[in-house]
């Protein structure tokens, strides 16, 4: 799991000794490169410090909350005269996760903050939405297809999933059927559809943000393969549905309520 560092150096050392076995960290310095992490690579969490610009400062965190209020954000920062009313302005934006350096910040708790704004990471909630349907699948295809959703543009094709299933294109496409799944290339795209509407709730991300982000070379396809997926344009399905009206249509269409496959999803 890739969570952002938007920390100054000596914290983001910190960081990932204490959670670097669990965690890989995208490491930043400036706050217009923590804004194209979130906007170009498969991040979970960010972790950020008021410090990052040599002051403390609110504003750059609120923006990217503003901007970007899916992505867990925890505050990990030291203590400065500066520093109380900056955390009574984020915390009124909803920032509740603090950290203070040299105080609370022992490697186990780092870990265990991490770990439990994992819950909160679009991807997991995805996951858990559709997790039962992927309940019959063998566990490396299952973890194969949860880093697609970790990661979506690491897995594009049928065959890149079966290489990290460790098995080969014909075997993944049996167990699909003998799971009652739709074939592979079918349940790429409407996860890739369904992660898609998650990161157009944010008013940071643009369609094209969107489309690159999981991994499309051209807008015109990954709009293409919502509307088919879903019925309407990125733009449309943006103000039309929630994450909920989202996967009931998903589990309308290309599933039945015994959780087996239409006969129209090939």
């Amino acid at each position: 799991m890739l969570v952002l560092a938007a920390e100054r150096r000596e914290l983001a050392v910190r960081l990932q000794r204490a959670a670097r076995h669990r965690f890989e960290f995208h490491t930043v310095n400036t706050w217009e490169a923590a804004v194209d992490a979130i906007l170009r690579q498969p991040l979970e969490i960010a972790v950020a410090g008021p410090g990052l610009s040599g002051e403390i400062r609110a504003q750059e965190i609120e923006r990217i909350k503003v901007l970007f209020p899916s992505l867990p954000l925890i505050l990990y920062t030291t203590l400065s005269p500066d520093l109380a009313p900056t955390l009574l302005r984020l915390g009124q934006v909803g920032i509740g996760q603090v950290v203070i350096a040299q105080h609370d910040d022992h490697p186990n708790r780092l870990r265990e903050l991490l770990v439990a704004e994992t819950a909160h990471a679009a991807s997991h909630k995805l996951i858990e939405a559709m997790g039962d349907l992927l309940a019959e699948c063998p566990g490396e295809l299952r973890w194969a297809i949860e880093t697609m959703i970790r990661e979506p543009s690491a897995v594009q094709s049928v065959q890149e999933l079966a290489f990290r299933a460790r098995m080969d294109r014909r075997t993944c496409l049996r167990w699909f059927a003998r799971a009652h799944l739709p074939p592979p290339s079918v349940v790429l795209t409407v996860l890739r559809a369904v992660y898609a509407h998650r990161l157009l709730q944010d008013p940071g991300y643009t369609v094209e943000d969107v489309a690159a982000k999981l991994g499309y070379q051209q807008t015109r396809t990954f709009a293409q393969n919502v509307k088919e997926v879903l019925g309407m344009s990125p733009g449309e399905l943006r103000v039309a549905l929630s994450p909920d009206e989202v996967v009931a249509i998903v589990r309308e269409r290309y599933f039945n309520e015994k959780g087996e496959a239409l006969a129209d999803a090939s």
